[in-house]
């Protein structure tokens, strides 16, 4: 699961001008179309976040500012998949701020005036994580790295005497500290001076399916297959396909690869109303299909050899393991925007609130009956004392009071199954963002996927070596199963 895609620039073979005149290399001037989109260098209005001029409806900031309003305008697509809002809808509000003015713009412009670093291509990534924006993803990993940096360990100042250190901690004054429990005092040093815990040592991981791929291959990996996994049901994906795909594709043979695209290809140009498309060249080719995705997407495939498109099947043959796989989660990612897809991302996330709201509801009922338990049990040992004429013989008694442990102990039991099958806090629907179990200050994330098994921990480290986020190095570990507990003992204590 890249957190990037590698790309390629597409060529603009596509081009015309606004009488429909197609454009050469020489006579790319005023304004021109690509595909649905006219940009016009002229007559077209800015975007403050994409800085296109294009002949597009733009929603104008209503802030007034002091005395001097603003004149900040933002596309209906940047509003949208920047930040969640409909361009025709905040247009019509009469107090509307920009991004820009609410101190939330992620441009590269603003991001680089607050001293943070630009976000670069970041649309599909969120949509593919199940976030309605960029905003709302950078929201809750800002929020995530917060949390992180608040639970790190503070230094703590050397004090003479344990009342002292108890104070420290606590942030009370001595004399208050002073009166309470000696007890009490040793249990909060102990509790806050904790041992540090070092991450766990695990291995690369470079085998999948007992298929050995290579280091940079093993997160497109995953990716796919975790895609394949969650939308088994909508795509009718074999259960053995997946791993079919991924052998044909380490040996070099591409037909079933081209028959999965391509169908994935015809769910894209279904939408379109078009002909269908065929695994083989020619006008119907599925490469058709993918060169107007790769263009209209604004996708810049790096490393991918120039005019491979133009060549047709050969072309995509004598693509490498890597870009082919790239390639692939491109149009993994491009299908989950289909009308099919997304209505059965709603189906899945409804039937989840439901399941969630149901586990609810069985914690509830389960808390409220070992609270009754709890309390029988304390009235029924109480009624001797209270009342011993009345009572029942010490027999019958302790078989009572017997019982109603038993009952207890399997009330328990139940709501310790009842809060097993509730969602952690946050979690959503596996269909819209699969959630990380961890992740650190220095990029390292702890993942359980099922589609490699959900019973160890992966870890997955990214580092960027540039501004811009374009180069990535990622690398994959695996835990052994044995290592489980080591792992969840660490994680424990970040979270503390």
């Amino acid at each position: 699961m890249h957190e990037s895609y590698h790309s390629i620039k597409p060529q603009r073979v596509n081009e015309v001008d606004v009488n429909g005149q197609k454009l050469n290399r020489n006579n790319k001037c005023g304004a021109r179309a690509v595909r649905n989109r006219i940009y016009d260098p002229e007559n077209g209005t800015s975007c403050h976040q994409c800085r296109q001029k294009r002949n597009v409806f733009r929603a104008a900031c209503k802030n007034p500012g002091a005395g001097k309003p603003c004149l900040l305008k933002f596309c209906h697509s940047c509003l949208k998949n920047r930040y969640g809002e409909i361009a025709q809808e905040v247009d019509l509000l009469s107090d509307w701020m920009c991004p820009k003015c609410r101190g939330i713009c992620n441009c590269s412009i603003c991001m680089k005036q607050r001293g943070q670093q630009p976000t670069g291509r970041l649309a599909r990534k969120s949509k593919a994580r199940g976030f309605t924006s960029v905003s709302e993803m950078l929201c809750k990993e800002s929020s995530e790295e917060l949390e992180l940096s608040n639970s790190a360990d503070l230094p703590i100042k050397e004090h003479t005497s344990e009342k002292e250190l108890v104070a420290g901690l606590s942030g009370e004054p001595d004399g208050i500290n002073a009166l309470k429990d000696d007890h009490v005092k040793s249990k909060k040093v102990k509790r806050e001076i904790k041992e540090e815990i070092p991450f766990p040592t695990c291995m690369e991981l470079t085998t999948i399916l007992d298929i050995e791929f290579t280091q940079e291959d093993v997160g497109n990996v995953l990716q796919f297959l975790e895609f394949c996994r969650i939308f088994e049901k909508a795509l009718d994906i074999k259960k053995e396909e997946p791993g079919a795909i991924l052998r044909a594709l380490r040996s070099g043979q591409n037909t079933l690869v081209v028959e999965f695209q391509t169908k994935l290809l015809n769910l894209i140009d279904s939408e379109l109303e078009s002909s269908p498309k065929t695994a083989s060249d020619g006008k119907n080719s599925w490469l058709k299909v993918l060169e107007e995705l790769t263009i209209a997407s604004d996708l810049v495939l790096k490393d991918f050899p120039v005019d491979w498109l133009k060549k047709g099947n050969s072309g995509y043959c004598n693509l490498d393991m890597s870009n082919k796989l790239s390639l692939l989660n491109f149009i993994c990612d491009e299908a989950l925007g289909t009308l099919k897809l997304r209505k059965y991302m709603d189906e899945q996330n409804e039937i989840f609130a439901e399941e969630k709201k149901a586990a609810k509801t069985k914690v509830a009922e389960a808390k409220e009956k070992e609270r009754s338990l709890k309390q029988k049990l304390k009235d029924e040992i109480a009624k001797p004392v209270i009342s011993n004429e009345d009572s029942l013989s010490n027999s019958a008694h302790a078989a009572l009071l017997a019982k109603i442990k038993s009952e207890a102990a399997e009330a328990r039991a139940e709501l310790i199954g009842a809060k097993g099958t509730m969602p952690k806090r946050n979690q959503c629907c596996e269909t819209l963002r699969i959630e990380r179990e961890y992740l650190d200050n220095n990029g390292k994330a702890l993942w359980k996927l099922r589609s490699y098994n959900d019973d160890v921990f992966l870890l997955q480290d990214v580092k960027i070596n540039d501004e811009d986020a374009s180069e990535v190095d990622e690398k994959w570990f695996v835990y052994a199963p044995e290592q489980k507990e080591e792992v969840n003992k660490y994680i424990s204590s970040r979270r503390v």
